[in-house]
C-alpha cells in the first residue's frame, strides 16, 4: 500500500498511514524521513514497537544521540523509559515544560522517537509548536533584530545538583543531576533547517538562558516575548496519544511539553533520540 498523509492541522503534524515500521524499504524511509522535515511532527497508529524493534527503527534514520543526566534501559542504552506512576498524582512530569531535547548540546538532536506503551484513559497528551511557522509570523523588523543574535543554552535549571530533588520524587525514572549541566553552549537564535532550508527560530524557554551580548533586563523582556510568541496555540498541534502510537518530531524546528493533568492513572512511553548537527546561522 503506498503512504497516504493526512495532515492534522493547517500548520505542522500529519499521520501517516499505509506502512510498518519495522519492515520499511529504503525507499519508504527516504519518504517517510521528508514527510517528517516537512510537517515537523509525524504519527503512525498502531505500531506497538518493542524496545528492540524501536531501537532497530530508529538507527535507520541516523547514529544514536547522546543521552545525558536520564538513564537507559540496561539492554537498550539508547532507549528511555519516560514512566509515571499511578500514585505519583500531580508531581513532577518529565517533559512538562516547552522544550527541544537536549538544546544545550554542541550538536542537538535532529529526531526524536516516542511510543506509547501505556497510556491514561485521559490526560498526558504531548503538546508541539512549530518553530519554522513561529519565525515566518514575526514581522521584518524583529527578524532582523533576531537573525544576528546567540543564544545561550543550558541544563542548569534542569539537571544541575540544585535540581536533584525534584527528579529523585520519580520511582520510575532515575535521573542524575551533576555540574556539567552548567556548561553553556552558543546558538544561532535563528537556524537555517539543514534538510528543507526553512528557516527557524532556534529557541526554547527550558534552555534558553539568555541571549549573548544582551543586559540581563534585554534578555528577560525577549526571552518571555518569544516563549509567548511561539507557544501560542495558533502554531500547535496536540496530540492525545492512544496505545500502539509512535511520534516522531524535527527537534530542529520545533518545541513540544507533555501535560500533566493524568494523576491516578500510570503512562509510560520509550524516547530514542537521533544525533543531529550543530546548529547554522
Amino acid at each position: 500500500m503506498p503512504i497516504k498523509v493526512q495532515p492534522m492541522t493547517g500548520v505542522l503534524a500529519a499521520e501517516v498511514t499505509g506502512i510498518d515500521l519495522c519492515d520499511l524499504s529504503d525507499v519508504e524511509l527516504g519518504e517517510l524521513r521528508a514527510l517528517i522535515c516537512q510537517h515537523e511532527v509525524l504519527i503512525v497508529r498502531n505500531q506497538s514497537l518493542d524496545p528492540a524493534q524501536q531501537s532497530q527503527f530508529s538507527a535507520r534514520l541516523g547514529p544514536f544521540g547522546e543521552v545525558p543526566f536520564i538513564a537507559t534501559m540496561d539492554e537498550y542504552p539508547e532507549v528511555i523509559r519516560v514512566v509515571k506512576e499511578a500514585d505519583e498524582g500531580a508531581s513532577f512530569n518529565f517533559g512538562g515544560v516547552w522544550h527541544s531535547d537536549f538544546s544545550f548540546q554542541a550538536e542537538p538532536p535532529s529526531f526524536t522517537i516516542l511510543s506509547a506503551v501505556d497510556v491514561p484513559p485521559w490526560g498526558g497528551d504531548t503538546c508541539f509548536t512549530s518553530m519554522s511557522a513561529a519565525w515566518a509570523a514575526l514581522n521584518r523588523a524583529m527578524q532582523e533584530k533576531l537573525h544576528v543574535l546567540d543564544a545561550v543554552h543550558s541544563a542548569r535549571d534542569a539537571y544541575s545538583p540544585k535540581m536533584q530533588g525534584v527528579h529523585s520524587g520519580m520511582r520510575g525514572m532515575e535521573i542524575v543531576c551533576d555540574d556539567s549541566a552548567n556548561e553553556q553552549q552558543l546558538h544561532p537564535l535563528v537556524t537555517r533547517h539543514p534538510e528543507t532550508e526553512r528557516t527557524v527560530l532556534f529557541f526554547n524557554r527550558a534552555y534558553v538562558r539568555d541571549i549573548d551580548g544582551m543586559t540581563t533586563d534585554e534578555a528577560q523582556s525577549l526571552m518571555a516575548f518569544l516563549h509567548l510568541h511561539s507557544t501560542d496555540a495558533k502554531f500547535g498541534y496536540r496530540h492525545r496519544w492512544q496505545a500502539g502510537d509512535v511520534v516522531i518530531w524535527d527537534n530542529r524546528s520545533t518545541q513540544h511539553f507533555a501535560m500533566n493533568d493524568y494523576g491516578g492513572f500510570r503512562r509510560e512511553l520509550r524516547r530514542t533520540t537521533i544525533a543531529g548537527e550543530s546548529p547554522k546561522r
